[in-house]
């Protein structure tokens, strides 16, 4: 019986590590799921304030001046400001879960305006997810460009 003294421990230092990688997993895979959704809701977000608006920026709007929709060809990060690009860059800077930081992980939101089968904005948002930084022991290797494009007609 004396031999036997000790298996439970170096079975739980054996299994242990095991454990923790697939927690750290699931967390990893789970975030970039949600941050997907939330590029997703971002980008559906800033087109549908830009259809909305447009009846009050004198629609039809035209192609060639879409300062009040867009504010210019892309935005990212937070800041003030009312056009689609600010609402959807807002949305996912205050949505988005980041576990590096820094300013190298805000969204890049473009909008442009379409001209086909009617008028109609376009809202691209691009993120890059960064996993926890477990290295070669991480589920998510590297940075993953998650990305989300969404049209509407101008209402």
């Amino acid at each position: 019986m004396s031999s036997e003294r000790g298996v439970a421990a170096v079975e739980f230092a054996l299994i242990f590590p095991l454990m923790l990688l697939l927690m750290f997993g699931i967390i990893e895979l789970g975030t970039m799921m949600y941050d997907q959704i939330m590029v997703t809701n971002a980008a559906r977000e800033g087109a549908r304030w830009g259809s909305v608006q447009s009846v009050s920026l004198a629609h039809p709007i035209s192609c060639s001046d879409v300062s009040g929709i867009q504010g210019g060809p892309t935005c990212s990060g937070s800041g003030s400001g009312s056009n689609a690009c600010m609402v959807a860059s807002n949305y996912a800077a205050n949505s988005l879960i980041s576990y590096q930081g820094g300013s190298n992980n805000s969204p890049t939101v473009t909008v442009n305006c379409m001209n086909n089968n009617g008028i109609a904005i376009e809202v691209t948002v691009q993120y890059t997810f960064q996993g926890l930084g477990l290295g070669s022991l991480s589920a998510v290797q590297g940075s993953n460009n998650l990305s989300s494009k969404a049209v509407m007609y101008y209402e």
